[in-house]
């Protein structure tokens, strides 16, 4: 006994889960059921049907359900045009509608569903699906199965509303460094290193008071060739080191070095 209410209210709560979890909705707008006129048999009947798509992540408005949330509105009832269709649709909050009828003859049954589309621009008036399944010399038990398994056949039908995802704009690439400075930079001691070599060049002989002249003209034409030399070495390292992507930083500080 114990294990028979663990395992049903197991069930209940696996129930409750998946349908929780539902994302498809679906509102059973009309179930009929001509040649029986037991509500009992009604009840029965739906119950299947409902319980074959729950069980399948669907979440469903049976039809006592359906007809509260539309009280007030009978424009919306045995709604089957496009326009209609599509407000049915906002005002019970589901993607599809199904339409369902039981002939019983005796102890026969012919179970024919249609589903319609609420979504769309306009939602279809034409069924997006119907299925039929007929169970000859049934009990009522069977008779659920059998709308059981009809609502299994529609499920592959009900396609899921297509999630709305927001594209993040990749990230803008870094900027790349600037080459024009360290081209300057290079540049600049090429000519420096020019003028100093200019310098050296015009020294005449030393001769008398012309040596004093010519160790200061020597000095001056070195620094400018020193400095020169320096900044053209690594003016061209950081050329090179960005147009590689590399990193200029130690280079600069090796080329000081030497």
């Amino acid at each position: 006994m114990r294990f028979a209410v663990a395992a049903g209210l197991a069930a209940l709560l696996s129930l409750a889960a998946v349908k929780a979890e539902a994302r498809v909705r679906v509102a059973v707008a009309e179930f009929t059921i001509a040649g029986g006129d037991s509500p009992a048999l009604a009840t029965q009947l739906q119950d299947g049907f409902v319980l074959g798509l729950v069980r399948g992540g669907v979440q469903v408005l049976d039809d006592a359900e359906t007809a509260k949330r539309l009280d007030g509105h009978l424009e919306l009832q045995h709604c089957d045009g496009s326009p209609c269709l599509k407000t049915l649709g906002q005002q019970l909050d589901v993607h599809y509608v199904a339409h369902v009828h039981v002939d019983v003859a005796g102890n026969s049954y012919k179970m024919v569903a249609r589903v319609f589309s609420t979504e769309g621009t306009p939602a279809a008036a034409l069924p997006v699906a119907t299925k039929s399944k007929t169970c000859d010399v049934c009990t009522v038990a069977e008779a659920r199965e059998g709308m059981l398994r009809l609502a299994d056949m529609l499920r592959p039908q009900l396609e899921e509303p297509a999630a709305q995802v927001t594209l993040t704009p990749p990230p803008a690439p870094p900027r790349a460094p600037s080459v024009a400075t360290p081209i300057v930079a290079a540049m600049a001691g090429v000519v420096a290193v020019a003028v100093g070599a200019a310098i050296l060049g015009s020294n005449g002989t030393c001769t008398g008071t012309l040596c004093s002249e010519n160790r200061s003209r020597s000095a001056l034409g070195g620094a400018f060739i020193g400095a020169g030399a320096v900044a053209a070495v690594a003016g061209g390292y950081v050329t090179f080191a960005r147009l590689r992507n590399g990193d200029p930083v130690l280079g600069v500080a090796m080329a000081f070095q030497f």
